[in-house]
């Protein structure tokens, strides 16, 4: 915009409105956005966070709203993706609602009963809720009065919702509400970061209405540190406690991960290895623990908090000077969303330290740093047509309006602009489908339709388009702690016993499940496998051109015109780099696999495997299992993968949208998604627990119906990129993208990321016993025991076996007998000195004595070792003498130990586990 245009734009907002709040200077995206919307002109406004953009859009409409409310009528909805954004947003706007004459509440899922009827009975000029909260809205009658008189809707951080079902089932919410209102609603949409803005914005206006997009063109600094560890996530802890400690800064500092169990972790390390106060934020935590969270951060206490997602978006939380971020951020959004938290001022820049031990991440971080100087961003892919979102919000317009026309119902529908491809036949097969399974009445004749008895139960059982996955804790038998979960389908699909799998960057094989705890008992597994299943829980995808400016960095820093820390690429024993327009192929004969280095990004990798891995299955006729990153595709199989074989296959023409539809029939994924769907259509129970047997039925059953067609559509819309791998396979036919074949005795450390996912938590698969091991003696050196002096029971003593020294004597008799038992067994030395007293035993006391008396023997003889090794779970006294007999060293002990704990947990299931879990 021009000056010349801006200072117009100034004058039509009045010079009283935002002083009167006082604001004596306004940012540049207030002065653009707020005579817009002073006009009640559709619009989406994209600015950083800190800029105002809250401000910017209430203000106006507050003052507008202030000499039209009308008592007992919502005129205002404010909608954001978070309940904590609900909270902190009302605590920011209600001094400006009140100021303006206007009453303001919140409704969403922490609301109170007695809250929720307050705002039922007298209803506020203004309601702030979330996507989830407004579709219950719409099929009460009471709401739907007080939103008869609705004007304006505000959407906040569009760029949340935009490529989740959560905004396709917003966009039709928000057309039941203009159906609803006497009047036409002004529809502002608020965004930090956005790359497709003009589909933004049609996203929050619709697909009849034009909608201004008003963006700060101004481009924030970003102050970012890249650090690269090489070593484990304790190393990292290590650095993050120097750097925080150097700074000494005097606010507290944000430190982001990815995954919730990535935040676990850090935390617990970074507490046992420092003194500096450290919180933990995320979803699942309770919300009176986030709340205090939140509140420490305005208040600016000192110390570290380990977050997710959960505190990247416009949550204020007051002054934070640094914020760090373990690994990549994977996405440009991503990292100005995350680093973008630190001063928290438009003007300055924003400090970040980006940490890691993954070879990638380096690379990846330049990348993005690359892409924010050139303004460049990711696009948000909104959901096309989601026919399960569609199908729930038929049976609420049934609730809404009672019966309606098909006509009536397609016309509000495509309105919508993720439905503005919908077709009718589409629309009437979903109604088959709903009446088939007695959801709605479908008449064909008069071609309307209205609700049923179980149209509730379902609607009300579906209102988050996030499947209800039940989950299974997974515990580790080293460490004997819960170490994360699986969710059902990952069960599903590789819950039986000797199975091995990946998760949280360590290999682990299952010892049993327990459906009736939902519980997955597991060891650590060090070995071969690298066709074993893998689960990362949240993956945050990257993408094409972030892929491709890594593989430039590769190329440049291959050249020696760059240096990174990292130095994974200057040890390749290869020429040949893989960036934007090579990609290297390693293959070994010996392991039966292959590793493609290919730059292309997660979905474009994810097609190029699935193509790749059927079409070879079908020609060897052995299958091939695949996996991809955004970087690498690994193919291996028992039948031998030739590189003419492999042209043959990569250089072919094909219709992809076929070829991986048919690759996907009978699949994990596929017989997941198809599960995941059938539960949102009601044709799964909410309760069920996913079996891939009945999924597989599913399928079959309803392969050409709306059910299947959607399964099918989630899967391209999240996991392919058919459009840009199409592309590529082009390149690579008209030999504009080159390959390199190379036979090698060992994979080169470039592929040692997607063959040995272990590398995130240990500096080498080489470490991964010795840190197994050091889990298992910090472990033990912790366990509590109760010495007892088996001559006479008169001395006792509970320590922890660090505490003991290698010659223990009674004070008492002095005798050298002292056995050891569990710290909790008040009993023992009372039969001790009954036996000591010559009083009769009974049969179980004697066996308990004769116990103890082979303990002490143990301990006189080995000391301290013998304390040990009586640490492990389940180590009796015969196995313990076994373990004490065969010892060579120390690492060896701790290895028989182990071994003794997994054989007790196997043939004593899990009860072992969460008694040993409760106890500590």
């Amino acid at each position: 915009m021009k000056d010349q245009d801006l200072k117009h734009q100034m004058n039509l907002i009045p010079k009283s409105l935002f002083e009167n709040f006082g604001f004596s200077n306004l940012t540049e995206i207030q002065k653009k956005a707020s005579p817009i919307i002073l006009q009640k002109k559709d619009c989406l406004v994209i600015a950083p966070t800190g800029s105002g953009k809250t401000e910017c859009s209430v203000i106006p409409i507050f003052s507008l709203l202030k000499n039209s409310r009308k008592i007992g009528k919502i005129k205002a909805l404010y909608i954001t993706p978070l309940r904590a954004l609900n909270r902190d947003v009302f605590r920011r706007i209600t001094k400006y609602a009140h100021q303006s004459e206007l009453t303001i509440e919140i409704r969403h899922g922490d609301t109170t009963q007695k809250d929720r009827k307050k705002i039922t009975e007298n209803p506020p000029d203004v309601l702030i809720t979330t996507p989830e909260t407004l579709v219950i809205l719409l099929t009460q009658a009471k709401y739907l009065d007080a939103l008869s008189d609705l004007e304006w809707i505000v959407v906040d951080e569009v760029h949340e919702l935009l490529s989740s079902e959560r905004g396709t089932q917003l966009s039709l919410s928000i057309e039941r509400l203009e159906f609803n209102s006497k009047f036409p609603l002004t529809k502002i949409g608020l965004s930090a970061t956005v790359g497709n803005f003009e589909e933004a914005g049609k996203f929050v206006v619709g697909t009849k209405r034009k909608c201004e997009i008003i963006r700060d063109t101004s481009v924030r600094k970003y102050d970012v540190e890249i650090k690269y560890v090489d070593g484990t996530i304790s190393d990292v802890a290590e650095k993050i406690i120097e750097h925080v400690s150097e700074l000494d800064l005097d606010s507290p500092i944000l430190l982001f991960t990815n995954t919730r169990g990535e935040s676990e972790f850090l935390a617990s390390i970074l507490k046992d290895k420092s003194t500096i106060p450290i919180e933990l934020h995320h979803g699942s935590l309770s919300k009176e623990v986030r709340e205090e969270t939140e509140q420490n951060l305005r208040e600016g206490k000192r110390g570290i908090v380990v977050c997710t997602s959960s505190l990247e978006l416009g949550l204020d939380i007051g002054s934070v000077e640094l914020v760090i971020h373990y690994g990549s951020p994977r996405q440009v959004s991503k990292l100005v969303q995350r680093i973008g938290r630190s001063r928290h001022n438009r003007n300055a820049s924003a400090k970040g330290l980006i940490i890691t031990n993954n070879s990638d991440d380096e690379y990846e971080a330049q990348a993005i740093l690359q892409r924010i100087q050139e303004g460049s961003i990711e696009e948000q892919k909104i959901h096309d047509g989601s026919l399960d979102v569609l199908a729930h919000h038929l049976v609420g317009l049934a609730i809404q309006i009672g019966e309606i026309s098909i006509d009536k119902a397609f016309d509000l529908i495509t309105r919508a602009y993720p439905f503005r491809n919908l077709k009718l036949e589409e629309l009437v097969d979903i109604l088959d489908l709903l009446d088939s399974n007695y959801l709605i009445f479908f008449d064909r004749t008069k071609m309307t339709f209205w609700k049923k008895g179980r149209s509730f139960k379902y609607y009300f059982e579906n209102l988050s388009t996030i499947p209800d996955i039940l989950k299974f804790k997974v515990f580790d038998s080293v460490g004997k702690k819960i170490i994360g979960s699986l969710d059902q389908r990952f069960v599903g699909d590789y819950g039986d016993s000797g199975n091995i799998f990946v998760l949280k960057g360590s290999q682990w094989r299952i010892l049993n499940v327990d459906e009736k705890s939902f519980t997955v008992n597991v060891e650590p597994f060090r070995g071969g496998g690298i066709t074993v299943p893998y689960w990362e829980g949240e993956n945050i995808p990257i993408d094409y051109k972030t892929a491709r400016k890594v593989g430039n960095f590769r190329s440049e820093v291959s050249k020696g015109s760059l240096q990174l820390t990292n130095k994974t690429i200057e040890k390749l024993n290869f020429n040949e780099i893989s960036d934007e327009n090579n990609i290297v192929i390693e293959s070994s004969r010996s392991q039966g696999s292959i590793v493609l280095h290919s730059c292309f990004g997660t979905k474009i990798n994810s097609t190029l495997s699935t193509l790749l891995s059927s079409m070879l299955s079908s020609m060897l006729g052995s299958v091939v299992d695949s996996r991809s990153d955004g970087y690498r595709i690994v193919l291996s199989s028992r039948s031998r993968i030739s590189e003419k074989l492999f042209l043959e296959v990569l250089k072919d023409d094909y219709d992809l949208f076929s070829m991986v539809t048919a690759s996907l029939a009978g699949t994990h994924n596929v017989n997941w998604r198809t599960w995941c769907v059938a539960k949102k259509f009601g044709i799964v129970g909410r309760g069920a627990v996913y079996e891939r047997k009945s999924a597989r039925f599913l399928y079959e059953r309803y392969s050409k119906t709306a059910l299947v067609q959607e399964a099918l559509r989630e899967l391209f819309h999240d996991k392919y990129d058919l459009k840009n791998t199409d592309k590529i396979l082009k390149e690579i036919r008209e030999d504009q993208i080159h390959i390199k074949w190379l036979e090698v005795e060992q994979f080169s450390k470039l592929a040692e990321p997607i063959l040995d996912h272990t590398s995130k938590y240990y500096s080498s698969p080489a470490n991964l016993d010795k840190g197994i091991l050091d889990l298992v003696k910090a472990r033990l050196d912790k366990t509590k025991h109760r010495l007892i002096c088996a001559r006479c029971g008169k001395w006792e003593r509970v320590v922890e076996t660090n505490e003991v020294k290698n010659i223990l004597i009674c004070p008492y008799c002095k005798g050298r007998q002292i056995t050891a038992t569990f710290y909790s067994d008040y009993d023992l030395s009372k039969i001790i000195r009954k036996k000591h007293d010559g009083k009769k035993l009974t049969s179980e006391e004697k066996h308990k004595v004769d116990r103890a008396w082979k303990v002490s023997s143990l301990v006189e003889n080995f000391g301290k070792t013998a304390i040990i090794v009586m640490s492990g779970y389940g180590v009796g006294a015969d196995t313990a003498a076994r373990i004490l007999r065969n010892m060579v060293d120390e690492e060896h002990l701790l290895k028989q130990i182990y071994e003794a704990e997994r054989q007790y947990v196997v043939t004593r299931g899990f009860l072992g586990f969460l008694i040993l879990f409760c106890n500590f």
